[in-house]
């Protein structure tokens, strides 16, 4: 009895130990899975062994910033169990890499986790949800895109900016070729914010500008540009309609590029007269003797030798083509703007006239400062300079034979105001006649009892009556 109880012992031994062995040298691969499947159902847990996969709008979604969406993260997953073909709904929860935040953007990965009772097989493939979180659009309502008001007036618009985000709103003119900001208002850490947003006072200083509303990108928000406004501006002091209407810009009607024949004067005629060593300096014409002159330099050059100065005729003399356009076309720049007031516009007629003092008289002439001016050439400039186009006298045209006493033509003009002699004013023109009693001469009053004028041989300061000037033909009032 003893001999058969510790055989059946030997026995039992080697099919453990035999058992074992089986397990650790043939079973690695199939033996732990069973025993995980084996200790999960032990535990009551259920085996995923596969899950369905999600929609395409589901598994890739975009949320902005301040839209109040939340991503849609299915509550339930459709499932597989080991050994069963159906498919079922578990309840799932969701983690997300990195953490989300609805008003962060950036790229957020959700991967689902099940209660503990569900064990997933790691051949089984879990759904990934991408959010994608991007920054808000930004709004501004409430622009309006065109004004026209008067200069000194206030100009604003009451907007909304949406979403706000403490977020600073630009305002922009567009000048020299850029865009420059001009005012910043600060926005409030809203999701609106609604505001009177007033543009500075650089508006009415042009006749027309354009301006924008800019709010820069933040991490929560894009950025928004507006479209342009544009603001035209109306005149604080404008003449009445029945006078000269004062200009944004002049541009002479008379091309410069003239050429120059007997009878011209003026700038053009002097250059060609200083070339030949002939003529005065003062009282600039084109003699007969200058076209003999001209006549024999296009001969020995091989031009056409015809005596009148052309555009080659005076490059040949070595003069410039800018000259040959420039130099009898000369306007004084503007110095006023639409802001400028009645007084403005007078200043400036007298200002620019005294940058001429010293200058030489130059018939025919209406240069720069010290290339010389006649009177009327002088009157002109001052004119320009105020904003005042007296065409058809120009610059141009008072050089051309016929047109020396361009004084007798601005007395003519029927759109400046004639005024009695006792009534004069700061800025009134003074026109002057001759023996004969034609106009031959103008002046600029400059008050108590004082003209500014061109007179052989310079550009001075003077009482309104001076010796042969004394005949005063009347008064014209520029500005009214």
């Amino acid at each position: 009895m003893l001999k058969f109880f510790r055989t059946t012992c030997t026995v039992l031994a080697v099919v453990v130990l035999c058992s074992s062995f089986s397990v650790l040298v043939f079973g690695q691969s199939s033996a732990e899975p069973a025993a995980a499947t084996s200790d999960a159902q032990s535990s009551g847990q259920k085996i995923i062994a596969e899950l369905d996969s999600l929609p395409s709008n589901t598994s890739r979604q975009t949320i902005k910033i301040g839209s109040g969406k939340s991503p849609n993260l299915p509550k339930e997953l459709r499932v597989r169990f080991e050994n069963n073909s159906d498919f079922v709904a578990v309840n799932a929860d969701w983690n997300s890499k990195p953490s989300f935040s609805a008003d962060r953007a950036g790229n957020y990965t959700f991967t689902p986790t099940f209660p503990a009772q569900f064990h997933t097989n790691p051949s089984a493939a879990l759904p990934v949800i991408h959010v994608i979180v991007v920054k808000a659009d930004t709004s501004v309502s409430g622009i309006f895109q065109k004004f026209t008001k008067k200069s000194r007036q206030t100009i604003f618009q009451d907007i909304t900016v949406t979403p706000a985000y403490g977020r600073t709103l630009e305002l922009q003119l567009y000048q020299n070729g850029q865009w420059l900001t001009k005012k910043s208002f600060q926005l409030p850490d809203s999701s609106s914010a609604a505001l009177t947003a007033v543009f500075p006072n650089d508006w009415w200083k042009v006749p027309s500008s354009a301006w924008r509303f800019v709010v820069p990108e933040s991490d929560q928000a894009a950025a928004f540009t507006s479209s342009s406004i544009t603001i035209k501006t109306q005149r604080y002091y404008q003449n009445p309609s029945k006078y000269i209407q004062i200009q944004d810009k002049i541009k002479l009607k008379h091309s410069g590029g003239y050429n120059l024949k007997v009878g011209y004067m003026g700038l053009k005629v002097q250059k060609v007269n200083r070339y030949f060593h002939i003529g005065n300096k003062y009282w600039p014409r084109y003699t007969a003797q200058t076209k003999r002159k001209v006549k024999a330099f296009q001969k020995r050059k091989k031009l056409k030798a015809t005596g009148v100065v052309n555009k080659a005729t005076w490059l040949m003399m070595g003069f410039s083509e800018s000259s040959w356009y420039n130099l009898g076309a000369y306007v004084s720049p503007i110095i006023v703007d639409p802001s400028s007031t009645k007084k403005d516009h007078i200043d400036a007629m007298i200002s620019t006239a005294k940058k001429y003092l010293g200058s030489n008289y130059v018939v025919g002439a209406s240069g720069k400062p010290r290339q010389g001016a006649d009177c009327s050439g002088l009157i002109m400039q001052a004119l320009y300079a105020s904003g005042i186009d007296p065409y058809p006298v120009s610059c141009v045209r008072h050089s051309k034979p016929g047109y020396e006493f361009e004084s007798r033509n601005i007395w003519k003009n029927k759109k400046l105001k004639t005024v009695s002699y006792t009534k004069k004013k700061r800025g009134d023109l003074i026109f002057y006649q001759g023996p004969s009693g034609a106009i031959n001469h103008i002046a600029i009053y400059l008050g108590g009892g004082k003209v500014i004028e061109s007179w052989p041989n310079k550009v001075v300061i003077r009482p309104i009556k001076n010796g042969r000037r004394s005949r005063i033909k009347g008064v014209k009032r520029v500005f009214n």
